[in-house]
Formats: structure tokens, C-alpha cells, sequence
């Protein structure tokens, strides 16, 4: 079967076997790939500048699209709970598209019947099964009583280590609505595909070309897919303050509006900078936002012959930043976050690569555009940039060894089949007929058996 015959040669009988014995390794490997993808995620080893999630991860590092990535790491983690559908996924006979509709709705006692269902139906009528099992679920208590909800609140409060921590509760229509704009402000923040301000060759490598015009409209893909942008990111931290920043952005507030503005402390009589009635900031933190345009800083001294006493100097202009103009012609240069690996276009930082506080010059050979979550990685010290003249970058780690912008992948070598999955392991039982009412009852009826079953025990 895999001796490299060509596909023209074989007789129609036996490409259909093979078709099929190719399937079915294709799905063994795709056990093992998840389940190391799985224990990576759980190293957490693959953190890095320009790096915000294991899915962006792998969309950089094995070329794989970030939406499917993101699914590839929810189904991993799944599975982790889930020994069964792990075994059965791992012999070749439930397929990724199955898996990942099971993992939607399994359970560690519902799995039994869920992997008896699944291979006996075709992966599209599994998918009707689960939308089914989560329409039953939806909205009823253990006890089969319909939940209502409470009343929307949230509360906020800022942590000891300087972190700010929110609570929300939200009713139904207004928990849509907030994840409705969620959704708008992670497309703003992270739509590339078919963005026309993508640039067709990344910018930031020192020997690369510098473009001088946009991508061709020969490279631009076209952004009309539908269905890009219909799901909620898991982490919704950074397409919150995203949101937050349209608002700053977007709504003019009266100049007494003190809640409405970054107000940092600082100058010769306070301690450390810090925000106004907020937590002490690293000398990190101030030189990040002092990248930007959106804080003022209330100058204070202290006064003389009376402890502990300031006196406020003033607040001062809102700090330095490039011109209209400039920030045009760096966008038509960078057009994206220069970070290998990370390309979002929107929410960006125009950052000084010789800090503005180190007397480093608003000059486009030494601004470049950051998003928020590199440009704070940055300050860090996660990792560095060097400038090389005539507007050319590179990006480099801690060590000082060059981060790479485009990592090659290959073909791994002597791989060999494995003999103990079946040429035919992904064909379903019976053909694939199944009476989707009928199984939804019985499925539900053994849930509930099992259930009482388990109560009783517990009772005893």
C-alpha cells in the first residue's frame, strides 16, 4: 500500500482501498500529533515574542491556518479527559472530524455511548447527533429544571500584585451582545487574511528588500468568507481591552473627567510611579506607555519642612509621539505588528527602538509598529530589536540569537505505517444508517439509567 506506486497505475479496486488505508493512518497520526500538541500546551514551552497562543504556534511554526489550530488545541486538551475516544481516535477509527464533534459534548461517563454511536454514523450525521445533545443540554439543571438567570452585574477591584481583576454575571441577551462586540473588536485586532494592508513579504529581517508600494492586487486575498469570524475566542482578555480602546479612542469626555483618562504619578518626591488611586508601576510599564500618547503624568515634589506632604508641579502634556504623517508613512511601510509570528494589523504601538526616554529620535529609522502585547513583551525584556539602517530591523532573543521570520517546515523522515491500524478502520459500522430520533432516546434513556444508578450507589 505505500510502496509509491503511481495513483494512474492502479486498478480502480485497489485505489480504493488504498484511499481509504491512507485515511486511516492519516487519522492514527493525527492521535499522536494532538497528543503532542496536547503536552505541549501543558509545558507551555512554546511562549515566545510575538506569541500569544499555542494556535499562533502553530499557524507560524507548522503552517497551519490559526482558526484550525485553535480547534486542533481544543480538541488535545479534550481529549486528555477522555481515554476512549483517545484509544478509539489512536486505532484509526473515529476520524478527526468525529473526534472533534464528540469532544464538543463527551464527558468521562458519557463516552461509551458516544463512541458506540459515532462509529456507526457518517461524521456529518454525528455532527446533526451532537447539535441535537447540545440543544437538549442547553439551559437545564442535573435535576431537568429550566435555569433562570440572574440579573447582569460585574464588579472590579485592583489585585495586590497590581493586576486588575473583573467579575461579570450576564443575562442571556446581554452576555451575546458583550460577546457580540468581543467578537468585532478580535476581528479589528487580529484580521489579516485578505487584509489589503498585509504586506506580501515580511519587512523586519535585515538583508529583506524594503517594499515601496502595497501588495499587487493579484496577491490580496479576497476577505468574504463568512464564516472567519463566527466564533468567540476562548481568551478574551485582549479583545476586551481592545474594546476598551476603541471606546477611549472613539468618545469625546469634558477635560474634568479624571476616570476617563491614564493618569500615572511621578517626578522627585513620589516614590514610585504609579497610577492615579492604582498600583506602583515598573520602570518597564512607564517606558511602554510612554511610547504612546494615551497617559499623562501628574508631576509632584515634596514640600519642604512637612513630611510626606507633595505638592503637584502640574499635569503634564500627553508625552511625545509621531505626527499624523508619520504614523501614516510608518503604516504603509510596516502595515502590520513587525514581530515574526505575530502580523496583527490593528490596535498597533508606534515603538522607538532607541527608547524615547534614551534620547532615541521620532525618525522613521528607529520607530516601528508593535501591537500592544509584543510592545509590553518588549519592555519586558522578552526580546530586543536592533536597527540596521535604511529602516531595516531584526529581532532578536534574550541570548542575542536572531528570531527567525518564516521557520522552513519538512517531511520528517523514515516514517513507517502502522501495521496495527486497520485499511479499513475508517468506514462506519453498518454502512452509516442511522434514525437520529431514535438514537437521541435511547443514548439519553442509558444516561438517565446511568444516573439513577450512580444516585442510589451514592445514597447507599
Amino acid at each position: 500500500m505505500f510502496d509509491g506506486a503511481d495513483p494512474a497505475s492502479l486498478s480502480d479496486e485497489v485505489l480504493e482501498v488504498r484511499v481509504l488505508g491512507y485515511a486511516a493512518q492519516i487519522t492514527a497520526l493525527t492521535a499522536e500529533f494532538l497528543s503532542l500538541v496536547a503536552e505541549l500546551g501543558e509545558r507551555e514551552s512554546w511562549r515566545g515574542p510575538g506569541i500569544h497562543s499555542l494556535a499562533q504556534w502553530l499557524s507560524w511554526k507548522a503552517g497551519i491556518s490559526q482558526r484550525t489550530a485553535h480547534e486542533q488545541v481544543r480538541v488535545a486538551k479534550s481529549l486528555r479527559e477522555l481515554p476512549l475516544i483517545r484509544k478509539a481516535f489512536g486505532a484509526g477509527r473515529l476520524t478527526y472530524s468525529k473526534v472533534r464533534a464528540l469532544t464538543r459534548v463527551a464527558t468521562p461517563s458519557r463516552e461509551k455511548e458516544l463512541v458506540n454511536l459515532a462509529l456507526s454514523c457518517t461524521a456529518s450525521q454525528l455532527e446533526k447527533a451532537v447539535r441535537a445533545m447540545r440543544q437538549i443540554d442547553r439551559g437545564y439543571s442535573e435535576g431537568g429544571e429550566l435555569v433562570t438567570p440572574t440579573e447582569s452585574s460585574a464588579r472590579w477591584q485592583w489585585n495586590a500584585d497590581g493586576s486588575l481583576s473583573v467579575s461579570m454575571t450576564l443575562t442571556p441577551l446581554d452576555g451575546a451582545r458583550f460577546l457580540a462586540g468581543t467578537v468585532r473588536a478580535e476581528y479589528e485586532r487580529t484580521r489579516t487574511a485578505g487584509d489589503p494592508d498585509l504586506p506580501s513579504v515580511p519587512r523586519n529581517a535585515p538583508d529583506g528588500e524594503l517594499e515601496t508600494e502595497g501588495a499587487p492586487d493579484s496577491e490580496v486575498r479576497p476577505a468574504n468568507r463568512r464564516d472567519l469570524w463566527k466564533r468567540v475566542p476562548s481568551n478574551i482578555a485582549a479583545a476586551v481591552v481592545a474594546m476598551a480602546d476603541m471606546v477611549h479612542e472613539g468618545i469625546a469626555m469634558p477635560d474634568l473627567a479624571p476616570g476617563a483618562e491614564i493618569l500615572i504619578h511621578s517626578g522627585d518626591g513620589v516614590e514610585q510611579a504609579h497610577l492615579d488611586d492604582g498600583p506602583a508601576l515598573s520602570e518597564a510599564e512607564l517606558e511602554e506607555v510612554r511610547c504612546g500618547a494615551s497617559m499623562r503624568e501628574a508631576l509632584s515634589r515634596r514640600v519642604p519642612g512637612r513630611r510626606g506632604k507633595l505638592a503637584l508641579l502640574g499635569l503634564g502634556r500627553k508625552q511625545r509621539a509621531p505626527s499624523k504623517a508619520m504614523i501614516r508613512a510608518l503604516f504603509l511601510r510596516d502595515r502590520c505588528c513587525q514581530t515574526p509570528g505575530c502580523g496583527r494589523t490593528r490596535h498597533l504601538h508606534a515603538h522607538h527602538v532607541v527608547f524615547w526616554s534614551h534620547d532615541g529620535e521620532t525618525e522613521l529609522d528607529n520607530l516601528i509598529l508593535l501591537c500592544g502585547t509584543c510592545h509590553r513583551a518588549l519592555h519586558r525584556g522578552e526580546f530586543s530589536i536592533k536597527s540596521h539602517g535604511q529602516q531595516r530591523f531584526s529581532f532578536h532573543m534574550p541570548n542575542g540569537s536572531v528570531i527567525e521570520v518564516n521557520p522552513p517546515t519538512r517531511a520528517p523522515g523514515l516514517w513507517q505505517p502502522d501495521d496495527q491500524v486497520a485499511a479499513d478502520a475508517t468506514v462506519p459500522v453498518g454502512g452509516g444508517r442511522l434514525d437520529l430520533g431514535y438514537a437521541m432516546e435511547v443514548i439519553y434513556a442509558v444516561w438517565e439509567w446511568k444516573g439513577r444508578a450512580a444516585a442510589s450507589t451514592a445514597a447507599a
